[in-house]
Parts: C-alpha cells; sequence; structure tokens
C-alpha cells in the first residue's frame, strides 16, 4: 500500500554541503565543483533509475539544462560561507505505480514546482537497492535558491524569504508554503493512483492529526544506509526496528487502528488488504503474523461473505470484510434512508405540478415521470439518469413545484463546477458539500421541514459524506433527492453509497438520451452507460471517430489539428479536449495556444504569475479556473474566455476581464474582473481533465485516450458532446480498436456493506438489526419493485462481470501451478518417464479446464494483459491457437527435444570427464 513522505531540507556551506556534490550523487554522475576545484565522480553508482532537470515553462534558460553549469552558477551566486545553496525535497513514489507512471508523476510534480517558484528543478528517481525494501522507490528533488534567467540565476524565490518580508508582500509564510507543498504531493499522487485504477491513496496529514496512535514507518538517510551496509550499528534503524515492535504490540491491543485505515478508502475489503496495510508498519515475519491473527480475530472486523472455494477446494473468491464502524455508518444511512422513503414530506400538490409539466412541452414521458416521483410524498427520490438523459431539465420543473409549494430549495455537489451547473441549468441556487458541512459545523444553513436538498453527480459522492447527509436531512424532517449516475466516475472514499440507497427506497430513470443529436450516438451512449463499452466504442469506430496513430504525440498533433480547423470553421461553436492525466492536458493546451498565435488571433499577450506557474494570456483565450472563489463567484473546473488582459503598470494593475461559458455558448455568460494579486488560480482551458468535465455539455469533444482509463473514465468522456467526439489513441500502447476497446472496458466499480446479507452477518457478529431493517423487509410495495429488479438486474451483471474475471485469474494460475511442475518434471526425462507422463497428463488437461470455463477463456483472449499473459508467452500462444490440446502438444514436444539434447550433452561431457581421469590414473600409473 502506497505510503506519504515529504521531507524537505535546505542545502548551506555552513553544514559543510556542496550542491554540486549532491547533484552528481544523486545523478550518479561526473561533476567538478569550479569553486574548490573537487570533482565529484558518482558515475559507477548503481539504482539512479531517471535524472532530469525541469525549467519554468516562461524562462528561455536552455544554458541550465546542463548539470554541471547550473549547480556551478548556484554555488557561485552566493558569497556569504555560510550560504543556502540549494534546497532538496526527498519524496517515497509509490511502488503500486510503473517505473513509467512513477516519472510521470514526478516530473509533474517538478514541473509544478518550477512554475510556481521560478526555478530550475533537478530531480533523480532511485530504485531500492542493496537491502534496502524492495518498495523503496524514492526521488531527490533539488532547486535551485535563485530564480532562472536567459543568461543565470537571478533574485531569490518566493521559499527563500525572510517571513517578514513575506508577509509585507501579501505572500505565504515559508511553513505556509512547506504545507501546500505537502498538500500538493498528496494531491498529485492521489490523482495518479486513481488513474492507474489503484483503490488506494496517501494522506499527508500525520497519524497523530487523524487520531491514530501507530506510529509510521522511517525513511533512512543516506549516511546512516551507507554505515548500515559496511556492518557499523545505526541508532536511527534501531529506532524504526522499536517502533515497529511499538506498533506490533499496540496493532495486538488496538486492532481497529488498522482498520480504520482500510476503510478510509474501502467499505468491504478481503485478507490482502489487510495484510498490505499491516505490511507498511510491521517487517519483521513473526511479528506480522502475530499481528494479522489478531487484526482478523478483532471483534471489529465483520465477515460480509465468507470464503468461496471450488469442487475441488480450490479458492475461487475470498472472504470480504467490513468493520463494525462501516457497517453502523451505513447501516444507519440505510435506516435514515427508510424511514424518509415510508414517511411523508416534501410533496406537492398534482395541479403544480402539472402547471410545471405542461410549461414546458417538450418534456418526454420519462422526464414527466421523473417529476411527478420527486416531488412525490416521499421525504427521499432518487433519480439514475444516463449522460445527456436531461436530468437538469427535468430538475429546473420540479424546482418550479417546490417553490410553487412554498418550499425552499437547496442544491449540492461534490464538485464546485457541477455545483455551479446545477445552479444554472435547474435554477436552484447550489454550494459544494464541503461548504454545506462547514456550515453547519458553525450553525448556519439549518435545513427544517419546509426545505428540499437536491445532491447532484451523487454517484460520486462516498458512504461516510452521504451517510452524514441523509442523517443531517432526516433528523432536519427535510426532503433529499439524489440525482446521478453509479456508473460515471466513482467516489474516491469509501463506498458506493448513491447505488446501495437508489437499491433501497427506489428510484426513475431517464434513459432516453437528448444530449447527442445523432440517434446512433444516443444508442452509444446507452451502451457506455450499461456496461456494455465495447458495443458503443465500436459504434465510433464504424463512422471514423476512433483514430489510431503510431505515437503519442502524433495522437496529440491530430487533435490540434482538427480543433484548429474547427475553430476556423465554427468560431462561435463550443468544444472541449479531453485527457486523463496532466500531463497530456498541460501539452494539448500549450499546442492549441501555438496554432493560435501562430494565425495571430492571440495578440496583447501578458504573462501572469498564476498557481500553476507562468501563463500567457490575450483577449480570446480560454481559461480554467482551479479553485472555488465566492467573492467572483467561479468554481473549481468553470471555464470562461478572455475579454481584456492588463499589466502591473496599468491603471487597474495585473487583472484579467473574462466573460463565463454559459448554456447559450461559450463566453456568453457574466463577465468577471480577477485581480491577479488576489486570485491567481487559473490556467489555460482548451483541454481539461476528464474529471473535471463530468456535467459538461459542449458541441464537440476530443478525447485523448490512454491506459489508465476505465469504463467509467470513458463512459464520461465519450458522451459530453451534442454534435460529435473522437477518440484518439496510439499503437505504441494499444495494438488495435480491439485492445483499446478491451482496455477501456475495466471497472472499477465500489462495493459497500449493504450489497451483502446484512440479516446473516450480523446474527454471526451479534449487531442487533430491527426486523424492518432486515433485507426481506425492503421487499415492499409493487410501484417499489420495478425499481428494484431493474437494478438487481444492474448489480446481477456486475457481479456476473467479476466473477468472469476471478475465473480468468484462477485459469492463469492453474497454468502457471501446472507448467512448473512439468518444467520440474522434465529432467527426470530419461531417469523416470513416468513422473514425467503423470506431468505431462495433467498439463494436457488444460485444454479441458478452458472448454469448462469457456467464458474466461475468452476474456483472457480478449484482454490476456490485464491477467498477466505476456504477448509471446506460452500461455499467450494457446489461447491463440484454435487447438489448445494440440498447442500445448507442440509446447512439450519441443521442450522435451531441447531436454534429450541437453541430457545426451550432459552424458556425453560426463563420459568424457571419466575417460580423462582414466588416462590421468593409467599415466600415474606408468610414471611410477
Amino acid at each position: 500500500m502506497a505510503i506519504y513522505h515529504l521531507s524537505m531540507k535546505p542545502m548551506s556551506r555552513a553544514s559543510g554541503r556542496s550542491s554540486v556534490a549532491a547533484a552528481a550523487y544523486r545523478a550518479a554522475e561526473k561533476l567538478e565543483n569550479a569553486r574548490d576545484g573537487m570533482v565529484h565522480d558518482f558515475s559507477r553508482r548503481s539504482g539512479v533509475e531517471h535524472a532530469e532537470i525541469v525549467l519554468p515553462e516562461s524562462a528561455d534558460a536552455e544554458w541550465a539544462k546542463d548539470r554541471s553549469a547550473l549547480w556551478n552558477a548556484a554555488e557561485a551566486s552566493e558569497k556569504r560561507k555560510d550560504a543556502r545553496v540549494a534546497r532538496e525535497i526527498e519524496v517515497a513514489l509509490p511502488h503500486e505505480l510503473s517505473a513509467e507512471q512513477r516519472l510521470e508523476l514526478t516530473r509533474e510534480f517538478a514541473q509544478g514546482l518550477a512554475d510556481r517558484y521560478g526555478v530550475a528543478v533537478d530531480f533523480a528517481i532511485h530504485s531500492p537497492h542493496g537491502h534496502t525494501d524492495v518498495r523503496n522507490h524514492h526521488a531527490h528533488i533539488m532547486m535551485t535558491t535563485r530564480k532562472v534567467a536567459s543568461e543565470g540565476l537571478g533574485d531569490k524565490s518566493e521559499l527563500e524569504l525572510e517571513n517578514k518580508r513575506l508577509v509585507a508582500l501579501g505572500l505565504p509564510t515559508s511553513h505556509e508554503q512547506l504545507r501546500d507543498i505537502r498538500i500538493g504531493w498528496e494531491e498529485r499522487t492521489n490523482e495518479h493512483l486513481a488513474r492507474a485504477g489503484l483503490d488506494i491513496r496517501v494522506d499527508h496529514r500525520s497519524h497523530q492529526e487523524r487520531g491514530l496512535e501507530i506510529e509510521p514507518t522511517q525513511h533512512m538517510g543516506v549516511h546512516a544506509t551507507q554505515m548500515e551496509r559496511r556492518g557499523k550499528d545505526v541508532s536511527r534503524v534501531r529506532i524504526d526496528e522499536d517502533a515497529a515492535k511499538r506498533n506490533a504490540a499496540l496493532i495486538r491491543e488496538k486492532p481497529e487502528q488498522v482498520l480504520t485505515l482500510i476503510t478510509n478508502e474501502k467499505s468491504v475489503f478481503d485478507r490482502h488488504d489487510v495484510a498490505r496495510t499491516l505490511h507498511r508498519y510491521i517487517g519483521d515475519a513473526v511479528a506480522f503474523q502475530a499481528a494479522f491473527a489478531t487484526v482478523m480475530a478483532s471483534p471489529a472486523l465483520v465477515e460480509l461473505q465468507a470464503e468461496q472455494r471450488d469442487e475441488r477446494g480450490q479458492v475461487v473468491e475470498q472472504a470480504r470484510y467490513s468493520t463494525r464502524e462501516m457497517v453502523g455508518i451505513e447501516r444507519d444511512m440505510a435506516i435514515s434512508a427508510d424511514r424518509m422513503a415510508d414517511g411523508r414530506g416534501g410533496g406537492v400538490a398534482g395541479r403544480r405540478v402539472a402547471a410545471a409539466i405542461e410549461a414546458r412541452p417538450f418534456l418526454a414521458d420519462e422526464q414527466r415521470a421523473a417529476i411527478e416521483h420527486v416531488t412525490g410524498p416521499g421525504r427521499i427520490a432518487a433519480v439514475v439518469g444516463l449522460a445527456g438523459a436531461g436530468k437538469s431539465t427535468m430538475l429546473a420543473a420540479a424546482r418550479e413545484a417546490w417553490q410553487a409549494e412554498g418550499y425552499h430549495v437547496h442544491g449540492a455537489a461534490l464538485a464546485g463546477k457541477a455545483a455551479e451547473g446545477l445552479e444554472e441549468s435547474a435554477g436552484i441556487v447550489s454550494r459544494t458539500l464541503a461548504s454545506w458541512e462547514r456550515g453547519w459545523e458553525r450553525g448556519f444553513n439549518q435545513l427544517g421541514p419546509r426545505d428540499v436538498f437536491v445532491i447532484d453527480e451523487a454517484g460520486m459522492v462516498g458512504s461516510k459524506q452521504l451517510s452524514q447527509f441523509i442523517q443531517t436531512v432526516d433528523r432536519a424532517g427535510a426532503k433529499i433527492v439524489l440525482v446521478g449516475d453509479p456508473e460515471q466516475l466513482q467516489p474516491i472514499g469509501p463506498g458506493a453509497a448513491f447505488r446501495a440507497v437508489a437499491e433501497r427506497v427506489g428510484f426513475v430513470e431517464l434513459e432516453e438520451i437528448r444530449r447527442q443529436r445523432e440517434g446512433w450516438q444516443r444508442e452509444a451512449s446507452v451502451d457506455l452507460g450499461r456496461h456494455r463499452t465495447e458495443e458503443g466504442l465500436a459504434a465510433y469506430a464504424e463512422r471514423g471517430a476512433i483514430r489510431l496513430e503510431d505515437k503519442a504525440e502524433h495522437a496529440r498533433d491530430a487533435i490540434v489539428r482538427d480543433v484548429a480547423a474547427d475553430m476556423e470553421a465554427r468560431p462561435d461553436g463550443s468544444r472541449l479536449v479531453l485527457a486523463h492525466r496532466n500531463a497530456d492536458v498541460r501539452d494539448l493546451n500549450e499546442a492549441i495556444r501555438t496554432v493560435r498565435r501562430e494565425r495571430g488571433e492571440l495578440a496583447d499577450e501578458r504573462v501572469y504569475r498564476t498557481t500553476e506557474g507562468e501563463r500567457a494570456f490575450a483577449p480570446g483565450d480560454r481559461v480554467l479556473f482551479r479553485e472555488n472563489n465566492r467573492e467572483l463567484g467561479v468554481k473549481n473546473g468553470m471555464l470562461a474566455t478572455v475579454e481584456l488582459v492588463s499589466g502591473p503598470d496599468e491603471m487597474d494593475g495585473q487583472r484579467l476581464v473574462v466573460r463565463l461559458d454559459s448554456s447559450s455558448g461559450p463566453g456568453r455568460g457574466r463577465a468577471v474582473s480577477i485581480p491577479m494579486a488576489d486570485y491567481a488560480a487559473v490556467d489555460h482551458g482548451y483541454a481539461t481533465t476528464i474529471h473535471k468535465a463530468q456535467g459538461a455539455t459542449v458541441d464537440r469533444a476530443y478525447v485523448l485516450a490512454s491506459g489508465t482509463m476505465d469504463r467509467h473514465l470513458t463512459y464520461v468522456a465519450m458522451t459530453r458532446h451534442r454534435d460529435g467526439v473522437t477518440l484518439y489513441a496510439d499503437r505504441e500502447e494499444f495494438s488495435d480498436v480491439a485492445a483499446l476497446s478491451a482496455r477501456l472496458s475495466r471497472s472499477q466499480a465500489k462495493e459497500t456493506t449493504l450489497d451483502y446479507d446484512r440479516a446473516a452477518y450480523a446474527s454471526r457478529r451479534g449487531i442487533e438489526v430491527p426486523p424492518r431493517e432486515a433485507v426481506a423487509a425492503r421487499e415492499i410495495a409493487a410501484g417499489r419493485a420495478g425499481f428494484r429488479e431493474r437494478y438487481e438486474a444492474h448489480r446481477q451483471q456486475r457481479m456476473e462481470e467479476a466473477a468472469r474475471d476471478r475465473q480468468a485469474h484462477g485459469l492463469v494460475r492453474e497454468w502457471t501451478r501446472l507448467s512448473e511442475a512439468y518444467n520440474k518434471a522434465l529432467p527426470a526425462l530419461a531417469a523416470d518417464p513416468a513422473l514425467v507422463g503423470g506431468a505431462r497428463a495433467e498439463l494436457l488437461g488444460f485444454e479441458q479446464m478452458l472448454d469448462r470455463h469457456s467464458e474466461a477463456a475468452r476474456i483472457l483472449r480478449a484482454r490476456g494483459r490485464d491477467f498477466g499473459v505476456k504477448d509471446g508467452s506460452a500461455l499467450a500462444r494457446v489461447l491463440a491457437s484454435p487447438d489448445a490440446g494440440r498447442a500445448i502438444g507442440r509446447l512439450m514436444e519441443g521442450a522435451e527435444r531441447d531436454m534429450r539434447g541437453q541430457l545426451a550433452l550432459e552424458a556425453e561431457r560426463a563420459a568424457a570427464r571419466k575417460q580423462q581421469e582414466r588416462s590421468v590414473s593409467r599415466d600415474r600409473g606408468m610414471s611410477m
């Protein structure tokens, strides 16, 4: 499991340190310090995976890409004998990421530092080596203390100024800047973990801040590591070992501490999740096993589903667990939801509902049904709507009916942009969920029986947060309406609460797509939203809307060309470029601006210092807001068009005047004047991440595919358009459309404890569940039964997919076991043919396993890489063959032929050695 580690320290001459020596060591290079003439040669050092220097995007300082020139300039810029010559940040890299993903994460973080402070950043990624932990991937990031310029280093960066000067300039103190850097590393790491499809997160807060007594692991310094390798005692190691012993003792006493760490990310987990978490804190094998046994025997642990085995006794599905706390949170959410579903309140008179519907004759029948459902007498209502199915139009009519009845209607969403979209499209005044929570903590904005609370994009909200909101609304006697799609972006926190609540209370469904104008596109959107990703993408592939280029840069170039052509053909149209990785978004933004600049469309550019580094803006530029600001009335993810730019020497000071996007088009909303000295969280807005695009609607969308995407991200990206969308990919990552579709069809859907039979595990663990809360008691009312049947079908399909994936993993494991047993028996081919014959027969039996599990075999053939099957491997050749038994036979014939040849060669060598020994012995006898 990934761990969080970030430490920052200065390099100063007072401590005898040299930036040239440090850079040479970290990059494994030979560098000469011109200041004292010393040569530091670490070129033979191993363990350096990658070293690179990044500069601010706006800097024209190619000279600084030379490591020797850069750090000798840093030394020459400082005259004092106790001067600070550099600053170093050390970070732990998640071992769960691939080497390429770790490099991308580190480069992105380093680029952010360079852009924010205007300095040169030299980073080196080190791999685990020697006797260190095999997961100890880490990076050393060195920053110059001065800003980099075209001819050398200039003024000190903000990070190096004294606090009194920073305060006078209205800038964050050094402590606040360090905290921002720590939070920034957490956010970037979690984003990259999510992109990789990993359901784990890091947290920059200390364990004490999170209420945990477990001591975090410690990283050993360079010198301490070197001393330990030479066999010397190192106190740092003893401290870590002592901490591990204390952790083991604490876990035996309070095993729920480990379970709390797990349920910060997952509502339901298995034994492997427990083991991974424990492994972070306990290294000794005996202590680990004891702690693992203690956690698994903890009264805080709840078994939701027993281990599943097949007829041969092999495990086909791990036991599933949660904690009493998590069960309680989701149970309390369910109890409140049940009570509100059975209660009365928030209903609207039929004549007012009819009036709101009649005022909108364009509404479809399912939209009318949804309006009647949410304005009904129940105090909770759920609407499951496919992307582009008209949820906002339905809510606008419902809001009118509620207000006509005298209710106060409030809106909320997880993201600021989604809240803004709800307010703009449905007329419901909205804020983020976090903003509502802060207000309630301070006693503001309390709800009552005459309030209706609408949560949009509810599928992105985790169980802990949604449980709190449902219970708060329940206690207030108000009504809550949940709107979303469980198939779109999944919650970052534990659980899939919206899906679970919709199952219990019933829901109406909006399935008729209205966003896309073409009928076949609407059908494709339904496929994408109903787990049929391959079918949805096939519709676009058949019409040339999926483009495979030879290389990644060619795919990006194709997007830029198409966007530029569309801008010229439809200057008033709306468009959006989408990518999953921030690095791709940044490259696409810059490339599109370059084309516009060359056309003369971005005259009178001004450069501003933003939170993302220096950025140039000109009238006509597209802007993305990256932070909420109530005074300006902007939210994270909103887009706008620049109308006016001004610099520091002008009357208005550094300021951007922009016009926000609206439902009528880009740059057609209200005007906003941004004082850049007070709000600098802006970036270019031609391209954005898929996460920021959920809820957006544009005429045309351009999507850059990457291997980090799953079916949920694909669904969101491919349903933002009205007129058209094109998906771009490169053959280096996806060999063909089939491989692309297989990769983009992966599911990362989450579970909740409510997915399991609560009555069964409650009785086993002594948890009281009132009869009305039992699963059977929820099968009520014929009107609700239809909703449940549809969602049960959805859940059943998801469970079947998971079962097939488990069978595919089982086939790979069985092949590995059988082939290893055969290879182990092969050397006995001549001495014990019966042994080899038995192993041969078992391996040939694998063909029958493929026949018995034909669906799992089909999945392996379609996307074997996802299950660890390498291209060209023996298993890959067997799967590719129309006759698996014959393919296995050919493999064994080749292996046995090679083994006979090897055995014959060894026999010849043995005979030659014996002959030589006899000759030596005969010669000795003759000499006597």
